[in-house]
């Protein structure tokens, strides 16, 4: 194997074993990035001088932190000191913030090695980036977190920083065949990332397995003053093993799910007779009509809060964002007080509701989109499959399993309670396993 084909964990031993330097591996990542970029286009900045330099500093401080030496790719809404942060926007062309974000920062506590801005659809929205899906250059990676995706997918980096409002960390990593892991609502500061709706955006993680995804989030669970946090902390124990006893999982079935296509609905299917064979118990969960509507509940919250974050580019001349950011806004005025009080108490007691119905399982068991990568590039695919669980506040993480007849992954998604995290790393670790999946690369160069 060439180094950049190892993952976090096991460039970390590698390194440790002398079987290579971590120079020599973030060299290999650069090669393997110079190699994709021109197909792949999943970065908004990418300058090996500055990675290099990173790596130097670190090495010579001899920080000691649980990535040291590590490549981590950052989305582009996510701002980095003295290095564009663009939002995928015209709007931000050329801005360069003076104080990194929160996760920034702790990343490079940590000696993590900021990498390159991944790309990102405008303001995480529906605008499309140029990122293409590395298995098929043809078809969407998803949004919006497209280059974290397919770097990851590709080898430029074997971890990167994403964020999901709808379902921008999720959908992205199933259409690029990648482990996506979206943490419990509030279990990661957001302070100096550009916002969508506050009442609906995470951090998120993509990577090439489940261990690697939540090393990565453990060391960003934290709580910032200066950001939304709830009352009481999500708890972990970190690193997690894999479970020794086979979970109880609720495959879910919701009023959506029609939408699922013929390929998604076998591979969960398989997934489901697998997990069974391997000693899981398996049992079907309908969500009550209440759970209905949610997804209108989903588009006022974020309607209302991403109008008022971007209310401002609505009256400039000329008008530098896209029509998907005007029709938010125009949406969002539409929203009334009243409106947007009864989604927020929905969204209250639908998490309770939720809550409730997993008293009895370790965890969920669903589609996390509903099949392939679309076709074209000015689609990134439909949330509909996610969206839930971001209302909810629900940690989720998408597993690759399988490939379609076109030769485009397909994945599963898992989902727990609300603070059970660690729970649902075990359930995921466990469930990997069993799957016994194979890390392939795309064969685009």
């Amino acid at each position: 194997m060439k180094p950049f084909q190892h993952g976090l964990i096991e460039a970390q031993e590698a390194i440790q074993a002398g079987e290579y330097s971590a120079r020599e591996y973030i060299e290999s990542c650069i090669a393997r990035t110079r190699a994709v970029e021109p197909h792949l286009h999943a970065f908004a900045y990418f300058d090996p001088q500055y990675v290099l330099q990173q790596l130097e500093a670190s090495l010579c401080a001899q920080v000691p932190g649980r990535l040291a030496g590590l490549p981590l790719g950052i989305k582009d809404i996510i701002a980095t000191a003295g290095v564009p942060t663009e939002m995928g926007s015209a709007a931000f062309k050329g801005y360069v913030p003076s104080q990194s974000a929160w996760v920034v920062e702790q990343l490079k506590r940590e000696g993590a090695v900021i990498f390159g801005k991944t790309a990102t659809t405008e303001f995480a929205w529906r605008q499309a980036a140029k990122t293409r899906n590395p298995w098929k250059l043809s078809h969407t990676p998803g949004g919006s977190s497209s280059g974290s995706a397919a770097a990851v997918a590709l080898g430029c980096v074997p971890a990167a920083l994403g964020t999901q409002t709808f379902g921008s960390a999720i959908r992205p990593a199933a259409y690029c065949g990648v482990v996506g892991f979206k943490p419990s609502f509030g279990s990661i500061p957001r302070t100096g990332i550009y916002p969508v709706a506050h009442s609906l955006d995470h951090v998120g993680v993509l990577a090439r397995s489940v261990a690697d995804a939540a090393l990565v989030a453990d060391v960003l669970f934290a709580q910032d003053n200066s950001d939304f946090y709830r009352h009481e902390k999500p708890t972990h124990t970190w690193p997690s093993d894999i479970r020794t006893t086979p979970p109880r999982i609720a495959r879910l079935d919701t009023s959506a799910w029609g939408d699922m296509s013929v390929e998604q609905y076998a591979t969960l299917e398989n997934t489901a007779n697998t997990l069974r064979a391997a000693g899981a118990i398996v049992e079907t969960l309908k969500l009550t009509a209440d759970f209905d509507a949610i997804w209108q509940v989903a588009n006022t919250l974020c309607d209302a809060e991403g109008s008022q974050v971007n209310e401002r580019f609505a009256t400039e001349s000329p008008i530098r964002v896209s029509q998907h950011i005007i029709d938010m806004i125009v949406r969002g005025k539409q929203v009334t007080s009243a409106a947007y009080i009864r989604a927020k108490q929905q969204q209250s007691i639908l998490a309770r509701s939720f809550s409730a119905l997993l008293a009895t399982f370790d965890a969920v068991l669903t589609a996390p989109a509903a099949g392939e990568a679309p076709s074209g590039l000015t689609n990134t695919g439909d949330a509909k499959f996610c969206i839930p669980f971001s209302v909810l506040g629900a940690p989720a993480i998408t597993l690759p399993q399988t490939f379609s007849a076109n030769g485009l992954p397909l994945g599963i998604q898992l989902i727990a309670d609300w603070g059970r995290d660690q729970q649902l790393i075990e359930t995921a670790m466990w469930v990997e396993q069993k799957l016994e999946r194979t890390i392939r690369f795309p064969p685009i160069a």
